[in-house]
């Protein structure tokens, strides 16, 4: 089912009616998003390592457990049972850690003959009846030269207690259907889809496909829907109900092999969407606009209205797969202010030996008032890299006066900016697809002013060294560089970093520069010149029997030992604005100094709390 789809999700648009014009909608906070790093919840070596082969094949279901505990399920492509080569994956975990409960695998059963595909992911729990339907993706072959396959959905029981999902009957099926399909071998992906339940009925999103003189179109997106009552009244009875899709401004199509009528115009065939309801009722939609790339898209009611597509990130070096869009409140499949977007990604398109499972926190931030953000720029010695995301690579520290903050809200009068990497060049953009197919979009930065705005700010350059980018308030770029492009204007701010680094074996807490060897761990704020209420830390040395240590102290004279800086003032006592307590630590057996949050040292063994030196912004 995997790479056999590519080709379906470029095709052409269909044409026809659209739904009539919704009446103006507030403000839909979700119409427009911050998109932060990506991150691995599960690794290649932990799936393998449980038996998860060719996993998640499908989006997820996700069902709440309570106390932050979930059930999650997808499909293992690559673990057979029952009758079929695949099997429905339960894993039981946290947001953070999917697998973290152990997995089961599990058949689907009362599978038709002539299927060579069956998986399932996405579930709905009715809540009057406690019984979890399952969305079933079902596949045959086209016997064509490239693994063609037609696809339909059919609505499956899912059983809690055994793992086992009952198959019920077909619901969703493309209008082409599988004799024109074979006849001319196209492939017909129509995805997985999640349910929406609105206003009493379950609706399911596709793309659909037709052949029509000698013309095969795909739609960017149906739908079809059946009353919640009766799907539940079917399933208690073994059957699946009538589904019908939306046609010609009406809903009267059949679900299986009949007509419909894109609900939404632009963008290219959606490729396996994941749509949910938002707590102020409007709809979000993510989908693959390709293997590299995930876009966006909101409607205020789910059928009219639909936006254009937003690309959330592009990835053209690995391929991405099976959105599933998670929210955060007690029921994941609605969505308030923020949604964790969950996916599939193979080190190279289909390669099953290196696989892992991403996420992805998406904040909606549209009509919202925020707090800024601040833009960090780093180096190494050789690169730059500048982000609203702490760098963590191996040598990379914060530049001094290389900090600035960012609008997260859309705030009147500025654009988005987005971090990009091409190679390994990264930069900041202002387009939405870093200005190359080539380019991965890393994460959505923040909003800068596209003109000086009353608060403080300065004009950020974007500069170019060689092959490497760095972000500058110089329009010569400080004689290092060529001036690329100004991106905007940023916010001003009296603060500096102050970061934790770690080599190993040692700390080293600086507002400065740090050796190759070092990692930074935790990124916190100081004040960069003396105010009411702070005092100063210092940057401190001396060498033992382990080697160079640093430690920091409030004595200007480091204590008796060298002195390396002044690295900020702290706060004595806590302020208003969100900020932590420093306690240094003393750990024993490394010689070693650090500063910590935690009253506790960290639990590092033996350790020595030497007192709170004061409060750092975070």
């Amino acid at each position: 089912m995997i790479l056999r789809a590519l080709a379906a999700a470029v095709a052409l648009t269909a044409t026809g009616l659209q739904p009539a014009a919704a009446a103006p909608a507030a403000i839909e906070p979700c119409s427009a998003v911050s998109v932060g790093p990506a991150q691995v919840v599960v690794d290649n070596t932990t799936r393998l390592n449980l038996g998860l082969k060719g996993w998640p094949d499908t989006a997820f279901g996700v069902l709440p457990e309570g106390n932050g505990q979930y059930r999650f399920l997808s499909t293992s492509a690559l673990v057979g049972s029952g009758t079929m080569p695949q099997s429905i994956a339960t894993t039981k975990g946290t947001l953070d850690n999917p697998v973290a409960g152990g997995v089961r695998h599990a058949a689907v059963r009362n599978i038709p003959p002539g299927y060579q595909y069956a998986g399932g992911g996405p579930v709905f729990r009715d809540p009057a009846s406690g019984l979890v339907l399952q969305m079933v993706h079902l596949e045959r072959t086209l016997d064509g030269p490239n693994h063609q396959f037609y696809a339909e959905l059919h609505l499956g029981l899912h059983d809690l207690a055994t793992g086992e999902t009952r198959l019920l009957g077909e619901i969703i099926s493309p209008d082409m259907d599988f004799a024109t399909a074979y006849r001319h071998k196209l492939t017909a992906d129509i995805g997985t889809s999640s349910f929406v339940l609105r206003d009493g009925y379950l609706h399911a999103y596709f793309p659909d496909y037709s052949y029509d003189d000698g013309k095969w179109v795909n739609t960017p997106l149906s739908v079809a829907r059946a009353p919640l009552a009766e799907v539940v009244a079917a399933a208690k009875q073994g059957k699946a109900s009538e589904w019908r899709k939306y046609h010609g401004g009406a809903w009267n199509s059949p679900g299986r092999n009949g007509p419909s009528t894109a609900v939404r115009e632009q963008g290219v065939g959606a490729w396996h969407p994941s749509v949910v309801k938002t707590t102020r009722g409007g709809t979000i939609m993510v989908a693959g606009n390709s293997i590299t790339e995930f876009v966006l898209a909101t409607s205020p009611d789910g059928l009219t209205g639909w936006s254009g597509p937003t690309t959330l990130f592009r990835d053209p070096e690995r391929g991405n797969a099976y959105p599933t869009i998670v929210g955060t409140g007690s029921d994941p499949s609605i969505v308030d202010n923020e949604f964790y977007l969950y996916y599939l990604q193979w080190a190279k398109p289909g390669d099953w030996a290196n696989a892992v499972a991403m996420r992805r926190h998406v904040t909606c931030v549209a009509g919202r008032a925020l707090p800024s953000v601040p833009l960090t720029g780093y180096a190494n010695g050789a690169q730059h890299r500048t982000s609203t995301i702490t760098e963590r690579a191996t040598g990379f520290a914060p530049e001094p006066g290389r900090l600035w903050r960012l609008e997260t809200a859309a705030v009147p009068g500025t654009a988005p900016l987005y971090g990009c990497r091409n190679g390994s060049d990264h930069y900041l953009s202002l387009a939405q697809g870093c200005e190359s197919p080539q380019a991965a979009v890393l994460q959505s930065e923040g909003r800068i002013y596209t003109a000086a705005p009353s608060a403080p700010s300065t004009p950020l350059y974007r500069c170019k060294s060689g092959a490497d980018h760095f972000t500058s308030a110089a329009a010569n770029c400080e004689g290092r560089g060529t001036q690329d492009k100004l991106l905007g204007h940023a916010l001003t701010t009296t603060q500096r970093v102050f970061s934790r680094f770690y080599d190993g074996r040692e700390h080293w807490d600086t507002s400065g520069p740090v050796t190759a060897k070092y990692a930074l761990e935790h990124r916190w704020f100081l004040e960069s010149a003396s105010k009411p209420g702070t005092r100063a830390l210092y940057g401190c040395a001396y060498t033992s029997v382990k080697g160079l240590n640093h430690f920091v102290s409030t004595q200007p004279n480091c204590e008796g030992q060298q002195v390396l800086r002044t690295e900020g003032w702290a706060f004595v006592d806590q302020p208003s604005a969100p900020s932590v307590p420093l306690y240094r630590c003393y750990w024993p057996e490394q010689d070693d100094h650090f500063l910590s949050p935690h009253e506790n040292c960290e639990g590092v063994p033996g350790g020595r709390n030497e007192g709170r030196l004061g409060y750092a912004l975070s």
